[in-house]
């Protein structure tokens, strides 16, 4: 049986020979193409396109209207477009979200007979790496790191994370829907398959809002007692604090107005996007707000489970915690995509910080995004 090294060199080859850049470069300059997906990502395919001096013939969107038009454009209904329209033109998917699996476009592009269909993970190859978000990278850079992802394949526990592993790796190089793992969107932190040894959880929350982490561990039966929750954008905390204000079941709930990195300080931050609020560097419009190290402001007796969901502050967050997760050894459950290099990175790196963890992946979201680490340590090893 080949390793996961070989399969990814291999992959790579095959995609190299059937969809290169080159090839689907010629197929757009041949055909043109329609944009699948009017929303602001679709609207960012169709000018880095138009960019290349492609000829995009328009939108397609299940949500157009007979004459509408989005960017100048022409936006058609899916049913609006006939086998003969299809038959000289590129598909190219613009859907790019956790919420929305792209299975039933494909199929439908298939059935209209569209002369190929593009797909999301191949943009960054094909039209550069500004198209690329979160986990999006070329190619290259899974063969680059093919041993780093070896290691971490054969540190996963169970045979489920391993195949889920190995599919995320397939998908992020052919970008195909039945590539894709089979997404979890109900049980994400809290997945059926590995149950926390408690009844009731007292969990550090980093990037809480919208509560999302206390709904869901209240349906999955094992309901948040103690609840210590980071949220650093002003909105965000603001609806995490009504929410606290009304949830059931919370003994303690304490909000901090700040994100989580390795040091206590400030940091510039895009604001007023809901869960997409995230730092960046000092560009128009964004704002200082406040970070901490959670070693500098949390003191507690135990702690079950630390959530990390803070778009691309994951690595920071750890060394900035690297003393209570030390002490206590709770579940960690971290979101490893929102770098390319978080698959594999974030799993070593917490595996350098406490060896002898039991590590496990699920994926609770479409389209690559919402891959959790699961990593549980002995109790009788806490401090």
């Amino acid at each position: 049986m080949p390793s996961i090294s070989e399969l990814i060199v291999d992959q790579y080859h095959r995609m190299e020979s059937d969809r290169s850049p080159a090839r689907l470069h010629a197929l757009l300059g041949a055909h043109g193409c329609y944009v699948y997906a009017a929303g602001g990502y679709g609207r960012q395919v169709a000018a880095a396109l138009s960019d290349r001096g492609y000829a995009v013939k328009g939108f397609v969107d299940a949500g157009a209207t007979a004459g509408a038009t989005v960017a100048g454009l022409a936006c058609f209904a899916p049913g609006a477009i006939d086998g003969a329209t299809a038959a000289s033109a590129v598909l190219v998917i613009g859907i790019n979200n956790f919420r929305m699996p792209v299975e039933e476009v494909a199929a439908w592009a298939r059935q209209t007979g569209f002369v190929d269909t593009i797909f999301v993970p191949e943009l960054p190859d094909l039209l550069g790496p500004e198209l690329g978000n979160y986990w999006q990278a070329p190619r290259q850079l899974l063969v680059d790191h093919s041993d780093a992802i070896a290691q971490v394949s054969n540190m996963l526990a169970d045979q489920r994370s391993r195949e889920i592993f190995e599919q995320l790796v397939r998908y992020r190089m052919t970008g195909r829907p039945e590539d894709h793992p089979e997404v979890d969107r109900d049980r994400q932190y809290f997945p059926a398959d590995l149950p926390l040894p408690v009844k009731t959880v007292a969990a550090v929350d980093c990037g809480a809002f919208p509560g999302d982490l206390v709904e869901t561990a209240q349906k999955a039966g094992t309901p948040i007692a103690r609840w210590f929750a980071f949220e650093p954008d002003p909105a965000n905390f603001r609806a995490l604090s009504d929410f606290a204000a009304k949830a059931e079941g919370l003994d303690e709930a304490v909000l901090f107005p700040c994100g989580v990195a390795d040091r206590t300080g400030s940091v510039r931050f895009a604001t007023g996007n809901a869960d997409a609020s995230r730092a960046v560097d000092n560009v128009e419009g964004s704002e200082s707000l406040p970070i901490v190290r959670i070693d500098d402001v949390l003191r507690s007796d135990h702690i079950d489970l630390v959530k990390l969901d803070i778009e691309g502050f994951e690595a920071a967050a750890l060394d900035g915690m690297a003393a209570l997760l030390t002490r206590h050894r709770p579940r960690l459950a971290m979101a490893i995509y929102h770098k390319p290099a978080d698959l594999w990175e974030l799993p070593l790196k917490v595996a350098a910080m406490l060896p002898g963890g039991r590590f496990a992946i699920r994926q609770h979201g479409h389209n690559g995004y919402d891959t959790v680490l699961y990593v549980d340590w002995d109790s009788a090893t806490a401090m």
